[in-house]
């Protein structure tokens, strides 16, 4: 079956934001359990910086992603998939952009409250302009910025399980319209 996909660079932004968040929600768990378990080491210290570091590109790509998203119209959703189904999946992709938005910025606006700005490689963030030094903001920021991580797992694994009931089960073109394959 012949399905119209998504832009060439569309599918790997997705396919790219998609491997850092993976690797990026595990990594963030650990390290707030070494965190909160007072182990401070080197160890610690590279899940953090990593961490950052990685968050604060998934912004960006995500506001690239964000550009495309307004301006180039996706392919549509095969004519025999059911209209809530349809519904189900616009709101699942709308929810997953606005966590990915929200958890970075969260996460951006902590450190910046903490403050605890170094990434890899030596570098800092800038702080996030407007968010006073607070130690007491920052907790409550990263502790939704964590619930919300929370949610985006849940989130990520729905996803996954819609894309391989169409590639698997349905056998109906849409899993292909994201597929890096030409």
């Amino acid at each position: 079956m012949a399905t119209a996909k998504y832009p060439q660079i569309w599918r790997l932004l997705h396919w790219v934001i998609a491997i850092m968040v993976l690797a990026m929600l595990p990594v963030g768990f650990w390290m707030a359990d070494r965190g909160e378990a007072g182990l401070w080491n080197a160890l610690t210290g590279t899940l953090y910086a990593s961490h950052k570091t990685v968050g604060f590109l998934v912004l960006w790509l995500m506001v690239v992603r964000l550009v495309f998203r307004l301006t180039i119209t996706p392919p549509s959703y095969p004519p025999q998939m059911p209209a809530l189904i349809r519904r189900l999946a616009h709101s699942t992709h709308h929810l997953m952009y606005v966590l990915l938005f929200a958890i970075a910025l969260l996460g951006w606006a902590g450190v910046t409250a903490f403050p605890a700005l170094s990434i890899v490689g030596g570098w800092s963030l800038p702080g996030m302009p407007f968010i006073p030094e607070s130690r007491s903001l920052s907790k409550l920021l990263f502790t939704i910025h964590g619930w919300l991580a929370i949610v985006l797992s849940i989130l990520v694994v729905v996803h996954i399980a819609g894309a391989l009931k169409h590639r698997f089960i349905d056998k109906d073109g849409v899993f292909d319209r994201m597929s890096l394959k030409k």
